[in-house]
């Protein structure tokens, strides 16, 4: 689109500018034996000029020989041009090539019967002025005005009209009995969008035959993204990406491409640039392109680590032209999504003692002492005694985030660079937590041997730092809920207050600091050795440090005494500094041949090749001292006597070979195979083989659809076959027994160091396989105003790796791994592109829908494991939510005595509600058996852990230089099991509780769906249904506006663009989450400790020179 409007505004603007660039700019020029074409790309990569022409009408295929030195463009064209009939017009930079005929307006006229006419517009509806219309067959044609209208005499029906402008898609359209034909012209997207990356290489998208998604990064350079994955959310059907915490620094988002794929890490495999990184290691406005490889067929040349998926990023690359410097900066305000109401002041206190009472049958003391409770209800003293406060009010705040990113990029036909740097500075919506970090990347392409030889340099590296409390992020949750909101957090002339509940104390004393500094090498060299023949070498390092540094004086805290004197009450730990440094580097070095060639009768073949050779290396330091009587964090300065030492490492090395083969008849009938070999030291039996083959058929493009069903613009039918494999466990020596030296055992009375084998080798232990098949239906019609795909899969997962529970009594620490497992994952992914010109308004959107079915098939003969409240059973999807079904809250005693029995069968009494005896206003659990005991027996199968459908929709408007874009994302299907603070009332005898218990079960006011307010933590805590939270949400994910100012604006002052936006990120959540959280997070956590998600309100400026 902004293509068009640029060619529209120049060919129409064009004759009022001025020559002042033609005349000054000056080309230098030294080709020989050149093409016309190979010229015309030479004055553009050295200039700002721009050409139009036609091909049907200029010879660019004519060879000239030319040597210029600072001359002007007309000079130079005079000389290319001379003794043609090749005419051109130059309006500022756009030059215009056409034939002397043409451009005098002479049309050979046909004596026929009619005359058509008609207006050429872009998708947009903008007309297009300069378009070269020809009879087919002929050099006879006319070219459009500034209006976009042509006119062509003496045409007979079945003559056949051909329509081009570069850039744009050529059609051939057959005259019939109008007189009056109007035509839509499409960008071209050969070599831009419709080249997208594939492992190692790009392939034209029209020519895929796997499930391979491209996302849009258009927005990525104004939303307020700090990590990738962000960028990523709700862009691609099938991918479930949910970010686990708000936290700043942190990327530790869960992605699922396809479902969950195995018992142990399901992540895909992310490359960056050809090289395997994190996602956290790219600013994403840095990214040029990203590839999702979803099915084998696609994935398989990737082999044992593509069992989950795969992610393609390229970042910014140079060009062949002028130096262009862009840059983006925005201020934004973070606050938190969304929080629970908790307790305040006296109705704490009382509901608290309406909790013990329910237990003890007394009331606290607390609650009896009439001073007391007055000087809340009267709100004597606020500072001693707080009423309107929750430590939620007094730890959460609102936080800056600023993000500045700069770009440089340019170059010209033998040498390309791209740089850039980014300063992002965040702070936390919790006291005591902030990050920075300083992003750097530079790309380099040059070319020798005349462009036989291409070197590129992929270089970038970060610098982060975050810094914490000192007890980390989890425990300032815990002083959110486990606080009393009674509690003062201050003493004036004192210090902090509380009993190590106090996060302001942590705050003070202390610091936990974590610093991360990764640099990415990679060098690539191509040659060119025969036509369609080359060979690629590339060697890269990936290199990662992390410190982690953690420093803890003691604090002393202070409360009031019963006599309101203050007193000395708590001393936090002994002051100590514990300095975390581990180190991991990467190395790859791959080689591959690629052969390319069109080969008989319309076939093309694509071939590769290739190995590559990887190993990785991790070292772990920790060392630590305490009784620092100076709070100076310098390990010298602690006590020699404390001191402590360990460290560890660990390595691993693979090697494969690969090879892939596509063919492509007349653009019709595609195929593509791949196999690859991978050996791992991780195992015994080292080697696996994955292979993949995939069909393609284009049936648009058949004789009896093409150019007959004109609303038909693309129409494919894909399927792909392929295994896959994986390795990811968390055992580097998997084939070996691993022997402990720090163990001590008592002999004669003595204790005596031992040594001992802690776990066992299983010599079977190889690669779990992943077989996946996929079916894929591509479409566009009305002339590309609706396009989509629909796709069909099915994984079956099997040699699983995973720990089967074995006797303690063998003495192991580490349960060995066995491929036992087995798995299946089926779907549909449904995707919709729309694009229409709405009056003056452009407008387009993206729906997207995936649904993921799952279940386990078989645990090596067994038929479940359980951990905790989370079973794994076969048949039922993995790790589902295994406690007690809730039918509501006992109303009576009448219905507690008609659902359970209080005798056995030998009239003994029993307890039959979970070993206690229930009251009026505890949970109902269901007797799933039916003998009248609520025990284990009566645990099922209550919710899951991962959603059924993932959907988004993306709508972008844009009216005269206004633009706005809105973009939505939800999940449906999935659960979360609540049991916790807040959740529980007043756990720990002094945690917070939600407000919602004001509504608690009463007798005087029964509650069908809150139960009585308890301290029995047996009788409140059991996990069950009641805990359990429908996590299906839709999100406003992101919402954002932005003007241009036109360009006449500020060309003046040397700015080629100029937007300023405003942007809203997790502005709106609709959801059935009942208590307050926000339900993106973790999937089967049953804590409520994460940090919450953030809403980023910001603005900013897209600036370009």
């Amino acid at each position: 689109m902004r293509l068009t409007v640029f060619l529209v505004l120049v060919s129409v603007f064009g004759a009022l500018a001025n020559k002042g660039y033609s005349q000054s700019k000056k080309l230098n020029l030294n080709m020989h034996e050149a093409t016309i074409k190979e010229v015309l790309n030479s004055i553009e990569e050295q200039s700002e000029f721009y050409f139009l022409y036609s091909e049907n009408l200029i010879d660019i295929t004519r060879k000239v020989s030319v040597t210029v030195e600072n001359k002007e463009i007309e000079r130079v064209l005079n000389l290319l041009f001379e003794d043609t009939d090749v005419d051109y017009s130059i309006r500022d930079r756009i030059i215009v090539l056409t034939t002397s005929k043409v451009r005098n307006g002479e049309t050979k006229v046909f004596q026929q019967r009619k005359t058509i006419s008609g207006t050429v517009t872009d998708k947009a509806g903008l007309p297009l002025p300069g378009v070269t219309v020809l009879i087919t067959g002929t050099t006879n044609g006319t070219v459009t005005n500034v209006d976009g209208e042509y006119s062509l005499s003496g045409i007979s029906e079945g003559t056949t009209l051909q329509f081009s402008f570069v850039g744009m898609r050529t059609q051939d359209i057959k005259v019939d009995e109008r007189s009056t034909i109007n035509v839509t012209m499409e960008i071209d997207a050969i070599g831009i969008e419709e080249v997208v990356a594939i492992g190692y290489g790009t392939q034209k998208k029209a020519d895929l035959t796997g499930a391979v998604e491209t996302v849009s990064v258009s927005d990525m350079k104004s939303r307020p993204l700090t990590n990738a994955s962000l960028a990523l959310q709700g862009k691609v059907a099938g991918a479930f990406i949910t970010q686990n915490s708000g936290q700043p620094g942190s990327d530790d988002a869960t992605i699922l491409i396809r479902g969950v794929g195995t018992f142990g890490n399901s992540a895909p495999l992310i490359i960056i640039d050809g090289m395997e990184g994190e996602l956290n290691d790219v600013n994403p406005k840095d990214i040029a392109s990203v590839s999702i490889l979803k099915d084998a067929a696609s994935s398989a040349i990737y082999g044992n680590r593509a069992a989950n998926g795969v992610i393609l990023i390229q970042t910014t690359k140079g060009k062949s032209d002028k130096m262009e410097v862009s840059y983006t900066g925005y201020y934004g305000v973070q606050s938190v999504t969304t929080m629970p109401d908790l307790l305040k002041g006296v109705d704490y206190l009382e509901l608290k003692a309406e909790a013990y009472y329910n237990t003890n049958g007394s009331y606290p003391d607390f609650y009896l002492n009439e001073e007391y409770m007055n000087n809340y209800r009267n709100k004597v003293d606020p500072q001693r005694y707080p009423t309107d406060q929750t430590w939620a009010d007094v730890l959460f705040q609102p936080a800056d985030i600023i993000d500045n990113h700069v770009t440089l990029t340019g170059g010209n036909n033998q040498f390309q660079y791209s740089a850039s740097i980014g300063y992002l500075t965040q702070d936390g919506i919790i006291v005591g937590n902030e990050t920075e970090k300083l992003s750097m990347r530079i790309n380099l392409s040059s070319k020798y041997l005349n462009d036989k030889l291409k070197v590129d340099l992929f270089a970038s590296g970060h610098e982060q730092s975050t810094e914490d409390m000192v007890n980390g992020m989890n425990s300032s949750l815990y002083y959110v809920y486990l606080g009393a909101p009674t509690t003062p957090l201050k003493i004036p002339g004192y210090g902090y207050t509380g009993n190590g509940y106090n996060f302001a104390a942590s705050e003070a004393g202390g610091y936990l600091n974590t610093k991360t500094t990764p640099i990415n090498l990679r060098l690539s060299a191509s040659l060119n050795l025969l036509k369609g023949l080359s060979l690629t070498g590339s060697y890269g390092i990936n290199q990662r440090k992390t410190k982690i540094e953690r420093f803890a004086p003691a604090v002393q805290l202070y409360q009031y005494g019963e006599s309101g004197e203050v007193e000395a009450y708590y001393s936090t730990s002994p002051t100590g500094l514990r300095i975390n440094n581990n180190e991991s580097i990467s190395k790859q070095f791959t080689s591959r041949l690629n052969y390319n060639q069109k080969i008989f009768n319309g076939f093309t073949m694509n071939a590769m090749v290739a190995m590559e050779a990887r190993e990785f290396h991790l070292d772990r330091m920790q060392v630590s001292r305490e009784n620092y009587t100076l709070k100076l964090p310098v390990l010298d300065n602690g006590d020699p006597d404390s001191q402590k030492n360990s460290g560890t490492a660990d390595e691993i090395s693979w090697l494969s070979y690969f090879s892939r083969l596509n063919l492509n008849y007349k653009n019709r009938y595609l195929a593509g195979a791949t196999v690859r070999r991978d050996g791992s030291s991780r195992f015994q039996e080292k080697w696996g083989t994955f292979p993949s083959v995939s069909f393609g058929w284009r049936i648009s493009e058949e004789n009896f659809l093409k150019g007959k069903v004109n609303w038909l613009d693309n129409l494919k039918l894909r399927f792909s076959w392929g295994q896959l494999g994986n390795e990811s466990i968390n055992q580097y020596y998997a084939a070996y027994d691993e022997l402990s030296l720090a163990l001590v055992t008592n002999f004669g009375n003595t204790l005596q160091q031992a040594a001992a084998i802690t776990k066992l080798a299983n010599k079977k232990t190889s690669w779990e396989t992943s077989e996946q098949i996929n079916y894929g239906l591509d479409f566009a019609v009305l002339n590309n105003v609706l396009s989509g795909s629909i796709e069909y899969y099915e994984k079956k997962n099997f040699d699983i790796l995973t720990q089967i529970p074995i006797s303690s009594t063998l003495g192991l620490t580490t349960i060995p791994f066995q491929n036992v497992g087995e798995m299946e994952n089926k779907g549909v992914e449904f995707q919709l592109n729309v694009a229409k010109k709405l009056g003056k308004v452009n407008f387009n959107a993206n729906l997207s829908a995936s649904r993921t079915t799952n279940k386990i098939t078989d645990l090596g003969g067994q038929d479940e494991i359980v951990s905790g409240n989370i079973i794994s059973r076969v048949g039922s999807p993995y790790r589902s939510f295994y406690a007690y079904a809730t039918e509501g809250i006992y109303q009576s005693q009448n219905e507690i005595d008609s659902h359970l029995k209080f005798t056995d069968e030998d009239g003994n009494s029993i307890n039959p509600y979970i070993g206690l005896t229930p009251k009026p206003g505890d949970i109902r659990f269901v007797d799933q058996n039916g003998d009248k005991i609520i025990n284990e027996a009566d645990k099922t199968i209550i919710g899951q852990s991962y959603p059924d459908w993932t959907f988004s929709s993306t709508f972008n408007f844009e009216w005269k230089n206004f633009d706005a874009s809105l973009f939505f994302q939800g999940v449906t299907g999935i659960n979360y099991l609540n049991r916790f603070f807040v959740t529980v009332p007043f756990v720990s005898g002094n945690a917070n509780t939600g407000a919602w218990y004001k509504d608690a079960w009463r007798e005087d006011k029964p509650s069908e769906t809150i139960q009585r307010l308890n301290v029995d933590l047996t009788r409140s805590e059991t996990d069950s249904e009641y805990y359990l939270e429908d996590g299906s949400y839709l999100r406003l994910k992101n919402i954002e506006v932005g003007y241009s100012l036109p360009k006449r604006m500020v060309s003046d002052i040397g700015i080629a663009q100029l937007r300023v936006f405003v942007n809203a990120q997790n502005a709106l959540t609709w959801t059935k989450m009942r208590y307050g959280f926000d339900p993106e997070k973790p999937s089967a956590t049953t804590t409520t400790l994460q940090y919450p998600q953030t809403r980023i309100i910001s603005a900013g400026v897209n600036l370009k020179f």
